[in-house]
């Protein structure tokens, strides 16, 4: 049994319930099941209002790269603050800013040489949308109008985003009637990332799926603006990870389509495959990259989609052509949270974030190991630091009944035991913070095998 929460909080639960509204939450199950009080973060771990602390294994919606409380970038942030907390982006420019984008650059592909900041991994993929086909237009190609995604896609929860994301879940379906237009390409699972792979037949359905993607792109290539997809790993839509041969052929059709790469690094950045970037894995260079989470390691809102000199070339001209990309936000390049961010990459450079995520790697592939064996996983799988499995019923190999929402049970019997996991249906997951210490991961293991 968890640890009881102090009196005073009674009130401030009350309090949530009567006017906090939650995201991706049915509220009427905090009525029995309230949302859990934290009052800290140290290193990889939360700290709760009833004094126990729980690994964040899913890094907060992946969102925290160092471990919270850094204090490197909690004194970015302070020092900042003091000197220039914010100023309008529009007109004005600042050092946070211009340090932020000279740090990262070399860090990316050479072709991408323009960044444009926005607040969130959304606003950045709408930047990347808008860019795209403003830029279509604004080079003579009036007919592409739509835009194309891979099948199981997410990719935020703006409208703009919603449209290129999967529409037949419970959360987007229902706003169909006002999206864009776009195509869905289906991609296999790549089995060489589980941990017991089924290989058998697997050269003759990669040659199918690269041919698929050909046909594709001789059905629709010469309407679409765009291709966006999540390189190698999509994330929200369950850690489905997918062949790198097949980005490859993604970016060769959309050179001979005329059309522009997007890759939304938002999740996948900064290390967590064990690359700077998934996309380096594949040596693909998209034509428009959108980053976030991890840009600040998890400390402040921010977001960037970085843009090629071509795509840049076709917004250049007079005011009055009307070709300027008029698109902002009011935080837009924020002094603070580009400080922060400076911070983290500097991280990068100073200590061996890299090295401690491959030793994260070598700790998930032992862990997933492990879960695999039980009869209630399925297809565990690992892909740098982020490890992921199938949850079945035991007794007959199937997923659970929707309404048992066992991942939900799970999640919160896991808090109990000091660890917060967060299943994605039935995908359970650990994606921690990259300075989790490898026999944090295999304390994590042990407690999910004990719930199971």
């Amino acid at each position: 049994m968890p640890t009881p929460l102090p009196p005073d909080w009674s009130d401030r639960l009350a309090f949530d319930r009567a006017h906090l509204w939650h995201p991706f939450t049915q509220m009427k199950i905090h009525e029995a099941d309230p949302p859990v009080p934290v009052v800290g973060g140290e290193g990889c771990d939360l700290l709760l209002a009833n004094g126990e602390r729980v690994l964040d294994g899913i890094s907060s919606w992946w969102t925290c790269l160092h471990g919270h409380g850094h204090p490197r970038l909690v004194s970015a942030l302070e020092r900042q603050a003091a000197r220039l907390d914010h100023v309008m982006f529009a007109g004005f420019t600042h050092e946070p800013a211009l340090e932020l984008v000279a740090r990262l650059r070399p860090k990316l592909p050479a072709n991408l040489t323009r960044a444009f900041f926005s607040d969130d991994g959304s606003t950045a993929v709408e930047v990347a949308l808008k860019m795209a086909f403003q830029a279509q237009l604004q080079r003579g190609q009036r007919g592409r109008d739509r835009f194309g995604a891979l099948r199981g896609g997410y990719h935020g929860d703006t409208l703009g985003a919603v449209g290129v994301g999967e529409l037949e879940n419970f959360m987007t379906g229902l706003f169909r009637p006002l999206l864009l237009a776009c195509e869905r390409l289906e991609v296999p699972e790549d089995p060489r990332r589980e941990i017991q792979p089924d290989l058998t037949g697997w050269p003759e359905r990669l040659a199918s799926a690269r041919q698929e993607v050909r046909a594709f792109f001789a059905a629709h290539g010469d309407r679409l603006a765009a291709f966006i997809a999540e390189p190698l790993i999509q994330c929200a839509g369950g850690m489905r990870m997918w062949p790198p041969e097949l980005l490859q052929e993604l970016r060769a059709q959309c050179d001979g389509h005329g059309v522009y790469l997007i890759l939304d690094e938002v999740a996948t950045g900064f290390g967590r495959t064990g690359t700077f970037l998934a996309s380096e894995q594949a040596g693909v260079a998209p034509d428009l990259l959108c980053l976030s989470k991890g840009l600040t390691g998890g400390t402040l809102p921010l977001s960037l989609t970085w843009a090629t000199e071509e795509i840049y070339g076709h917004f250049w001209g007079e005011p009055a052509s009307g070709r300027a990309f008029l698109h902002g936000h009011s935080y837009t390049g924020n002094a603070t949270a580009c400080a922060v961010a400076c911070a983290s990459l500097a991280l990068f450079d100073e200590e061996p974030v890299l090295a401690r995520a491959a030793a994260l790697h070598e700790a998930m592939q032992a862990a997933f190991t492990d879960l695999s064996a039980h009869p209630a996983v399925r297809q565990a799988r690992v892909l740098g630091t982020i490890g992921a499995c199938r949850l079945v019923d035991p007794t007959t190999g199937e997923a659970h009944a929707s309404d048992d929402r066992f991942g939900w049970h799970l999640h919160r019997r896991a808090l109990d035991h000091g660890l917060l996991v967060r299943p994605i249906g039935d995908c359970l997951y650990l994606l921690p913070p990259l300075s989790t210490p490898p026999a944090r991961i295999r304390d994590a293991a042990e407690t999910l095998l004990d719930l199971l």
